[in-house]
């Protein structure tokens, strides 16, 4: 008896003496770019199969300030991408690497890209998700994970009811072609409360022709975006329908030429809205005008929330949307966007308490500056169809 003690002893004294393993940290995949995507479409091979028919596409888009392009994945693609720094979220509905079809060749694909930075993410699905298929989305997923657990996994969904339902996923988005359908505020609360219980970010798939190209589709186009990114959205992909590009030459056409406007303005602010995260709130002033420009009775847009009265900040002047966000230093950033996507204006904001420190991200000079503010309040230049952020130290 004595000699099972003394053993008991040894091996719980050895147990003691050990160095504790940590447990490996969960690998971030969440989406390092805010990713304006060029496609044609998905599910197959439908970008140049020509090496320099490629890259002059490549080098048109990248004019136009896509920095994504979604297609099947081959080695050679991923060469041109990274000299062009365009990222490449893999398509896997392609028949060659079909995630569920074609198990093996995925699994063996994503495994080859685990370390690879020219990879955004993973394309998993866009359609329409029924209860029926929401497990099936889940197991994709991990399956994913499993294989690359580096790069983030994506699903998308024709609406937002079901998409929620998926587990693990890693960015998400949405069909919506809102000047046509309309639901657009319906939509972007309902894909703010799922990035918020998920705690990622949303792309949305919209039409590239909401107006007349060369007119007022920049305008319409534009808006649409500026006003989903106070409720988190990360990224977009237009709904490829023909043009952006000559088919021959790959040079912009007059849609790409539109389009090129619209993304110039978040371009430019993409990293500073990829280090925000998931908005706490999402506030609106009454408005006077609708988007199309046409006078309407004042009131807040039907779906969207007034600031509280007893908020830290309140407006002033002007007809704006804004997104309430926390930086990794606890400072809190507010985006704006505007309501009318035709005529650029001036929003005045005051503060509770004023702040010690109020900046103002300056577009053209691409850095944070100091907001100038007179009696606790500050003026705040918030262009037609973009977003303008300001960050807060209280």
């Amino acid at each position: 008896m004595a000699t099972v003690f003394h053993t008991l002893f040894v091996v719980a004294l050895i147990a003691t003496s050990l160095p504790l393993v940590a447990a490996e940290p969960e690998p971030n995949r969440s989406p390092k770019r805010f990713a304006i995507v060029y496609n044609h479409g998905y599910a197959g091979d439908h970008l140049p199969k020509d090496r320099e028919q490629f890259e002059s596409l490549v080098k048109s888009v990248k004019s136009a300030h896509f920095n994504v392009i979604l297609c099947q994945y081959e080695p050679w693609r991923a060469e041109i991408c990274k000299k062009h720094d365009m990222k490449i979220f893999v398509d896997l509905l392609v028949p060659a690497h079909h995630v569920f079809k074609a198990t093996d060749e995925a699994k063996k694909l994503c495994e080859s890209l685990k370390n690879d930075d020219t990879v955004y993410g993973y394309h998993l699905w866009s359609d329409n998700i029924t209860d029926a298929t929401v497990a099936g989305r889940t197991r994709d997923v991990k399956n994913v994970h499993e294989w690359d657990p580096n790069h983030p996994a994506y699903v998308g969904a024709t609406y937002m009811n079901r998409v929620s339902r998926v587990e693990g996923m890693d960015v998400f988005g949405y069909y919506d072609f809102h000047w046509k359908r309309g639901g657009h505020w319906d939509h972007l609360n309902r894909a703010m409360a799922t990035a918020q219980t998920k705690k990622v970010g949303f792309l949305r798939y919209d039409d590239a022709t909401s107006g007349v190209v060369g007119k007022g589709n920049s305008n319409r186009v534009g808006y649409t975006y500026a006003t989903s990114i106070p409720f988190g959205l990360k990224g977009y992909i237009y709904h490829y329908t023909g043009g952006i590009t000559d088919k021959k030459t790959f040079a912009l056409d007059p849609l790409g030429e539109d389009l090129k406007k619209v993304n110039a303005r978040f371009a430019v602010v993409g990293d500073e809205l990829m280090k925000i995260g998931v908005p706490t709130a999402v506030y609106s002033t009454p408005i006077t005008k609708t988007a199309k420009n046409d006078p309407t009775p004042a009131a807040v847009p039907g779906g969207l929330k007034e600031v509280p009265k007893d908020h830290w900040f309140r407006f002033i002047a002007g007809k704006v949307l804004v997104g309430e966000f926390t930086d990794p230093e606890k400072r809190n950033v507010l985006v704006f966007a505007n309501h009318n996507p035709y005529e650029s204006q001036e929003v005045k904001i005051e503060f509770g308490t004023e702040p010690k420190i109020i900046e103002f991200f300056d577009r053209v000079a691409k850095k944070w500056v100091a907001l100038k503010i007179a009696a606790k309040t500050a003026t705040v230049p918030v262009e037609d169809h973009g977003v303008e952020l300001i960050r807060v130290t209280r």
